[in-house]
Order: structure tokens, then sequence, then C-alpha cells
């Protein structure tokens, strides 16, 4: 023992490759034997101190580590999985014993404890005597120990997260790697050594990142942030719903709390990158049809296969991850303002998933977004949310349902759930829109305003027509489409909605001085003309068809030809839209030109007074009281203006 340690270490290269050779042997009490024999001549070593600078203990250590990494007993391997526990219990005694004196040592411990806990087959005795050797260096009075190891350290930690065997060791892990995240961000405590560029053996890890440059003379920020957060999103995915929670709210709380103290612009966008769009393709990919991901195979049942937790653990993993990002975008908007695209982006994949629960937890996050930040947002960041609206009613209207045959069409030619999602993302878009435009019309620069008002008139220009092709949605019926209804498929709210919320934001821009004098002002006088008048035409037209529908049909009410029932189907599908229309009439488009500013009134009284006349013969009584209203408080103030004049001229 007491020759020198380089002569000792030529000699170990020899009697370690021996010491690994014998402890393979198949029979367990020869392993055991040189095991015991190990673990007393590496006892010897550790009690000599290390000196700074060499890892003599690391080396001493290595078989143990070679032993349990390069047999895995799954693989069929010669060392029996108790010769792997008794491993991990010379190394618990070996660490209490001669604790003080190890140095270089801990490096091996580390890839031991991760080794032994990734090996499926390990006893939960086996792990948790492998996690309390892990938890005495994470004790304050020791956490140098870790600090020095820090990369190794992460790596176990990430390992007994993972671990199945016992819900408290992962959750104890997700804590200690908060700590590790505390001990980075402390600007007090030394930095941990720059990790290495390779990872482990045996050990699962997330490569590091590859920053274009790095600070000289060191590692790039990211390096020892990056497993730490990549880790934790990792273990979102996790079966387990307790490891899934504290994982997603550890790694936002850490991104929240200590990222902008921590981070640049370019550390941002890769943690965004490599971190945060990873953990939502996660969870989509945990969301896709059981069915698909079987791609057919026969005699598999729905659901086989999948982790336990898997199929409950989308939507609200997916809706709180949501949440925790807008959040997180909101505390730090000035410094990831950047990143508001990639944001979108996401958002934008949330919301064209393919299940509707994940469609609308993405409008959903829309809104949380635009909620808590709409106020503070400059601009140009306004311009790009109004966009990614107007894309988003773009790419989810329901085009499909046009394209059918109405002739020779046998069978519907679409996934009908496809489209039913489609529908109910138009719908959920134009309410958020709406409430957009309600509580932040003054931070929407006019530019972005008019883009939001192309959106809604593309969704409601799409339903209108839709709506109108009677015989079309009664072919998509006739094919199975909505056939539970008992009234044809139609778009009916859609067009209502989308109407409704396009004139309650044009009477608003009639009244913005922002707008007046500019090119955009002019856009939106000659868009809300020509959509009352439509729309008012629209109604009149259509409670003349109807009065004309109901006097033909009360004379063929016992007729129950095909012919008949299209023609009542028909029928009903018009008084339908005349009720609909009703409240839009008298309390939007009304009411609206009745609030205009006077000299804008003025302006147009000629265009409007016929279409007011027009009203004036209607069913509904509460159409035509609102126009009397109009025509006394509005009109008549002209007539009387225009009579003055008259005489006046006359004298």
């Amino acid at each position: 023992m007491n020759r020198m340690r380089v002569v000792w270490n030529r000699i170990w290269k020899v009697l370690s490759n021996h010491f690994v050779e014998v402890a393979n042997h198949q029979n367990i009490r020869v392993s055991t034997y040189a095991l015991d024999s190990l673990r007393q001549l590496t006892m010897k070593f550790l009690e000599k101190d290390e000196m700074t600078g060499y890892n003599f203990q690391a080396e001493f250590l290595r078989p143990f580590e070679i032993i349990i990494v390069g047999t895995p007993s799954s693989a069929g391997g010669t060392v029996h999985k108790d010769i792997k526990e008794y491993i991990v219990q010379i190394v618990q005694y070996m660490t209490g014993a001669s604790f003080k004196h190890i140095r270089s040592g801990w490096k091996t411990v580390f890839h031991i404890c991760a080794a032994v806990t990734a090996d499926p087959s390990t006893r939960e005795e086996t792990v948790q005597d492998a996690f309390s050797i892990v938890e005495k260096v994470m004790e304050d009075r020791h956490y140098h120990l870790f600090a020095e190891n820090f990369t190794e350290g992460v790596r176990t930690l990430l390992t007994f997260g993972q671990s199945k065997v016992n819900v408290t060791i992962s959750q104890k892990a997700i804590e200690y790697l908060l700590k590790a995240a505390d001990y980075l961000a402390d600007p007090s405590t030394p930095d941990p050594p720059p990790p290495p560029n390779s990872s482990l053996a045996g050990v699962p890890a997330a490569p590091p990142p590859q920053p274009a440059t790095a600070a000289e003379g060191g590692s790039h920020p990211a390096a020892h942030w990056f497993p730490i957060l990549r880790g934790l999103s990792m273990l979102i995915s996790d079966p387990r719903r307790e490891v899934r929670a504290q994982a997603l709210n550890g790694v936002f709380d850490v991104l929240r709390e200590k990222g902008n103290l921590v981070f640049d612009e370019d550390t941002w966008r890769m943690v965004f990158n490599g971190v945060i769009k990873p953990l939502f393709d996660d969870i989509h990919h945990q969301m896709v049809p059981q069915e698909q991901k079987q791609d057919g195979i026969p005699g598999q049942m729905p659901g086989a296969g999948r982790p336990d937790g898997a199929a409950s653990m989308g939507p609200p993993t997916c809706l709180a991850a949501l949440t925790a990002l807008v959040r997180l975008f909101e505390t730090h908007l000035e410094a990831l303002c950047f990143l508001l695209e990639d944001v979108l982006r996401l958002i934008q994949n949330c919301i064209q998933h393919e299940l509707e629960a994940v469609a609308r937890i993405g409008v959903e996050g829309f809104k949380q977004l635009l909620l808590s930040t709409g106020r503070k947002l400059r601009p140009e960041s306004w311009q790009k949310v109004t966009k990614s609206i107007l894309l988003l009613f773009r790419e989810s209207m329901p085009t499909k349902l046009i394209d059918v045959d109405v002739q020779g069409a046998r069978e519907l030619p679409f996934s009908k759930d496809d489209v039913v999602i489609q529908c109910v993302v138009q719908l959920l878009l134009i309410d958020m829109l709406q409430d957009a435009a309600t509580q932040f019309y003054e931070n929407i620069p006019p530019h972005g305003i008019m883009t939001l008002l192309d959106a809604l008139q593309q969704s409601f220009e799409f339903a209108q027509d839709f709506n109108r092709r009677i015989e079309l949605r009664q072919t998509l019926k006739r094919l199975g489409f909505m056939k539970e209804m008992k009234q044809l498929p139609g778009l009916l709210k859609q067009e209502r909605e989308s109407l409704s919320c396009s004139l309650k934001v044009l009477f608003q821009v009639q009244a913005d001085p922002r707008m007046q004098g500019t090119d955009f002002a002019a856009q939106a006088v000659e868009r809300l003309l020509r959509l009352c008048g439509s729309v008012l035409r629209n109604y009149v037209s259509k409670e003349q068809l109807l009065h004309e529908r109901t006097e033909l049909a009360s004379g063929s009410s016992n007729d129950n030809s095909a012919e008949s029932i299209r023609e009542r189907e028909a029928t009903n599908e018009v008084e339908r839209e005349v009720l609909g229309l009703i409240p839009i009439i008298s309390d939007v488009v009304v009411k609206g030109l009745k609030d205009l500013p006077q000299e804008q009134f003025e302006k147009h009284a000629k265009e409007l007074f016929p279409l007011f006349c027009e009203l004036t013969v209607v069913n509904s009584r509460e159409v035509r009281l609102m126009v009397r209203e109009v025509l006394l408080e509005r009109v008549t103030p002209l007539l009387r203006v225009g009579a003055d004049g008259g005489g006046a001229g006359g004298s």
C-alpha cells in the first residue's frame, strides 16, 4: 500500500480487469468473494487522502461501475442481479465509512447509483439504498460535493425521477433538481465544473446544447441549465400524476423565477426550442388516438400498450402546460417578446390538433395570453397576434363541407370528426376575437383592427354561402353528417356570431379618433354600409320567402312525399334563419345606426332611409319598434331641417 500512486495506477489497470472478470463468474459465491476482496482493497485506498488533480479514487471504484453498466441482467449477462444489489450495499458502506475521504470517487458513485436505478429489474429496496447515498450528498453541509460533480449528480437525480419503483423517491429527486437550479441561480456560489462533451454510459441524458458562441474561458450558461430543464420536461410525460404535476410546476417555476436573472436572448431561444417545444410535442403525442399509434394492428384493443395514466394525462396536462407558458410569457414579456411568434405557433398547433379537447385548450390558452398581455403588447406585437388569428380562421374553415357532389355522392368525402372540430374552432375563435375587441380595442393598432375584420368577414361569408345551399345540406344529412340532429346541418351560429361581431367592431371604428382621416376610415365606412345593407335586405327577403313558403306548405301539410319533406325542411331552415337574425337586426344593426355620430348619420341618411322603410313591414314587432325610434329620433330632425331650409329659400 506504500507504493507510489503512479505505480499503483499501472498495477490497477491489470488488477481491475481481473476483478471484473471474476465478478462476472457464473458461480455467485466466486463473484461475491471477488467483490468482497475488491471492497477491502478499495477501502484501504480510500483511507489515504487524494491529492488535488488526481483521480485515483474514481479509478479504483470503476470496476464496480463496469460490472453494473457493462452486463445488464436483462440482456442475459452472467452477473446475477443479487450481485448488483450487493455492489450497492458495498458502495453504501464505503461512502458511510469513508465519507470525508472521498473526492474524485463521487463521480463513479453517482454513475453506479444511476446505472442500478435505470435497470428495471432492480428491487425497490436497492433503489432506496442507492438514493440514500445521494441524499447524504444533497445535505447542505455536504452540498459542495454535489456541486463538484454537478453534471453526474443531475443525471443521477433524473434517473431516480424516472424510476417507477417508488413515487416518493421520484418526487424527492425532483425537489433536489430544483435545489440544483437554485444553486446555479445563486450568484454567490462558485460555478460547477464544465460538463463533459460525452454522456455517461448507461445513464439516460438529454444532449447538451451546442451554442454558437460561448463566453471566453468558460462554458455556455445553458450547459448546466439545459439538462435540468430538459430532464424535468421529460418527467411531465410520466404516467404518475404526482410526478407529472411536480415536474410541470418545477420547470416553469424555474424559468419564471430565475430565467430572467441568468438567461440572455440566445439562451431563452435555446430553452424554448430544446425544452418547451419538445414538451408540447410529447404531450401531443400522448394524446394521439391509440388506433393511430397501433397503425391498425389486428386484435389490438384501443388503449392497449399505452402506459398507465397516459390515456387521462393529455388534456389536463396540456391545459396546465399552456397556462404555465402564458404565465411565463406574461412575467417576462419584455425579455421574451422576440419569442411571440414561436409562442403563437405553439398555440396554433394546439388549436389545430385532431382532438376537440386539445383544440379547445388551445383557444383557451390564446384567450389567456390576450387577457394577460393585451394591454402591454406593442403595436408590432399586436400585428403578429392579429395575423395569427386571421391564419387560424383560414386554416380552420370547414371548406370540405362544400366539396360534396350533390348528385353523385354515395358517402362523405371527409372525416366527420375533423370537420366538426373545425366548426367548433370557428365559433371559439369568434368568441375569443369578440372578447379581445371589446377589452383591448384601444390597444390594437388600426391595421390590426382591419385584419380582425377580414377574419370575421371570411368566416361570415363562408357560413352564409353554405347556409344558402339547402340542397347541399340535405345531401350531407342523407350521407350521415350530423344525422342525429332534427334540423339540417348548418353554420347558422357561425354566420350570426361572425356577423354580429363584425358589426360591433365596425360601429366602434366609426367613433375611433385614430381612424379619422385615414384610408382605414373610408374602408370601414364602405364595409359597414355594404354589410348593413346586405343584412337588412337579406332579412327582408327571407321574411317574404318564409311567408310564401308557409302559405304553400299549408295546402300540403299531409303530403309525405320526398319532395314535400324536402320543402318543409327548407321552410324550417328559412324560419330558423329569420328568427336568428331578429336580435342582430334590432340590437346591433338598427341600434348601431341609431347611435352613429350625427354628422355620419346625416351623411348616409339618403342610403339608409329606404332600408328603414323596408323594415317597417316585417313581422317582428321588436324590429319595428327599434325602427320607429330611429325614424323619430334621427330622421325626423333631418326633415325639420330640410323644411326650415325650404321655407327660407321660398321667402
